[in-house]
């Protein structure tokens, strides 16, 4: 049985010319150890007891260090059935959504729902109000991990894409509204905590 609290070093994997980072401890829960893996590794139970007993993630932010650990599967089939997961069956709701994602191929553009929620004066709707009325042929698409959260997707077809623009010129400033014009999405993806 693993320890209730893990010693994990963090490491800052910042790519400078010189660096002087600090090592950071902290306890973590066998949980919290897990979830920091699941965005890199999905619910892959081999890998992660691989991981776990290598004591050594990377994250691209971070490197974690602890005590190479040996977890049993049946304890850690049982943690990854616990963490969230997709439900496909799971319906959009509009109301727990926190940020839409445009996605071009590879590339990302983020928009938080406090920023895209804002009202011109005289408006009769926000950015986001127009976003939300695009969604009604939404589906869910997966689970994010890194986000927590579920994914609900919209692939942009040229119809969809004209409305999008109509929409621009209710999102300030215009900078902004100009660089996802410039992005050309082909998919919008809602983000939705449980």
């Amino acid at each position: 049985m693993p320890p209730t609290k893990i010693r994990v070093k963090l490491v800052s994997e910042a790519a400078e010319y010189v660096s002087i980072t600090h090592v950071v401890q902290r306890d973590f829960s066998l949980t919290e150890l897990v979830e920091t893996m699941l965005p890199i590794l999905g619910k892959d139970a081999p890998r992660i007891r691989q991981i776990l007993r290598a004591g050594t993630l990377s994250t691209g932010e971070y490197r974690y260090r602890w005590e190479p650990l040996e977890v049993e599967e049946r304890d850690l089939e049982s943690l990854l059935g616990s963490l969230p997961g997709p439900e496909p069956s799971r319906a959009f709701q509009p109301d727990t959504c926190f940020l839409v994602r445009f996605r071009r191929g590879p590339e990302t553009l983020d928009l938080p729902r406090e920023s895209a929620s804002r009202k011109q004066l005289f408006a009769r709707q926000s950015f986001w109000d127009g976003l939300l009325a695009l969604a009604g042929d939404v589906h869910y698409a997966d689970y994010s991990h890194a986000d927590r959260a579920d994914v609900f997707a919209l692939p942009l077809d040229r119809d969809t894409a004209e409305q999008l623009c109509g929409l621009l010129s209710l999102f300030k400033p215009r900078s902004a509204a100009e660089r996802l014009e410039r992005f050309r999405p082909e998919r919008i993806e809602w983000l939705s905590r449980r």
